[in-house]
């Protein structure tokens, strides 16, 4: 049997896996990206992404559904809290993923990239000669293969020894809205809902597109149960008052996991991890596609080091998880397990909201950072500082007897 050889195969067609397929192509590789679903299909993903992304490139105003201009902060004691978001920094868009996913994957195969859809990868067997096989129909041999498959992809990655990320729920659906509807309800702002009441988390929310709006809920233990008793709260039924589920492939509403933590060590001898199936995303409002892209182009350029070192061992991928943890563990994921820490399982994540926001009424740096919490302008680093400045400020808002029972909370939290 023939068997097919690229120089990297890349497994997912994430924003992950299509930017480390770019990259990786760029310098000249020969590079397979292998998809399991079909061109076009429908990823559950709310689809906000703030204006970094175009650090990577540019991003066409077709695929780019809505500019997001501010947030709007919802708790069941102070009801609706706008703010603006000022400056270009702080922006961002609400798109399909559908739409996006599909871009990056052409810039992929524009680049030299080689792609297959509807590809099932049912497991990677590592020889001791130089090169790997992703087995499949047809199998592939490669020097190095990059994981991208989400948390979807788990049975491969743990069927070569490295660990899966812990991972929360998230239901979701779209709604189709007329677009001035749409804009009364919405406006260009996304909307984030902070209740326990909701789900275990107390997390809701509505993304803003051009004539949808992503509705959905995530926690550890998010049902079917909450998602539909979310669509009646009482500061979001009103807004989807005669509006449609949209239906894409046989299925209005979905699930999926969504990580909850960076694994250990995503890379062995021949194999790197990246995007959700990495752990990466911010566990704050877990926003996941830069921390994947940025993954994926880590992966890339360490890669391409390798290639060129001929060293494709697991001491020399050990560059890639020191990337990582430089880029993105550093300033921002370890902050970000901080803010999680105290906003998830404090028990008092409405009382936190409120407070928050109250300081910001009269104080411009407490405001940049909550601006900064949605947009990522500021590092989680930054933002945790403004707030731990703040902290007995933040208590006495919150009362003196509230305040005392956060204060385990926060000590633990200070201590990740």
């Amino acid at each position: 049997m023939i068997i097919v050889s690229f120089e990297l195969v890349i497994i997912g067609g994430g924003p992950a896996g299509a930017t480390a397929a770019k990259i990786a192509a760029e310098g000249g590789i020969k590079v397979l990206l292998l998809e399991a679903a079909e061109e076009g299909r429908y990823k559950c993903c709310a689809g906000g992404i703030p204006v970094s992304n175009e650090e990577f490139t540019p991003i066409p105003h077709n695929v780019k559904e809505r500019e997001i201009t501010g947030g709007v902060l919802v708790t069941p004691s102070s009801g609706v809290m706008q703010f603006e978001a000022i400056g270009e920094k702080n922006r961002g868009y609400c798109m399909f993923r559908t739409d996006f996913d599909k871009f990056l994957i052409d810039l992929a195969r524009d680049a030299g990239a080689q792609v297959e859809y509807n590809y099932f990868a049912k497991h990677i067997e590592i020889r001791n000669s130089k090169n790997i096989i992703v087995k499949g129909i047809p199998d592939f041999e490669t020097k190095c293969v990059i994981l991208a498959t989400g948390l979807g992809g788990a049975r491969l990655q743990r069927g070569v020894g490295i660990e899966v990320p812990p991972m929360i729920n998230g239901i979701q659906a779209e709604f189709e809205i007329p677009e001035n509807q749409l804009n009364e309800s919405f406006g260009n702002k996304i909307w984030e809902f902070f209740d326990h009441n909701i789900v275990d988390h107390g997390v809701g929310w509505a993304f803003p597109k051009l004539n949808a709006v992503s509705i959905g809920v995530l926690g550890p233990n998010a049902k079917l149960s909450h998602f539909n008793s979310f669509l009646k709260y009482k500061y979001l039924k009103d807004k989807i008052t005669n509006s449609e589920m949209l239906n894409f492939g046989g299925r209005k509403i979905w699930a999926a996991p969504i990580p909850d933590r960076i694994i250990n060590k995503p890379y062995r001898e021949k194999i790197m991890v990246v995007g959700d199936a990495c752990g990466v995303a911010d566990p704050v409002l877990y926003e996941g596609i830069y921390q994947a892209r940025l993954s994926g182009k880590i992966a890339a350029q360490v890669f391409l080091q390798a290639y060129e070192a001929e060293d494709f061992s697991d001491n020399f991928l050990s560059r890639y998880h020191k990337q990582l943890l430089n880029l993105l563990y550093d300033d921002n994921l370890k902050f970000a397990y901080k803010i999680h820490e105290l906003l998830y399982h404090s028990g008092y994540l409405e009382e936190i909201i409120d407070a928050v926001y109250a300081l910001t009424k009269n104080d411009t740096e407490m405001r940049q950072a909550v601006t900064a919490l949605f947009s990522g302008s500021q590092t989680r680093r930054e933002i945790w500082k403004v707030m731990m400045s703040r902290k007995w400020r933040l208590m006495r808002k919150m009362g003196v007897r509230t305040g005392l029972k956060l204060l385990p909370t926060l000590l633990k939290a200070i201590r990740i």
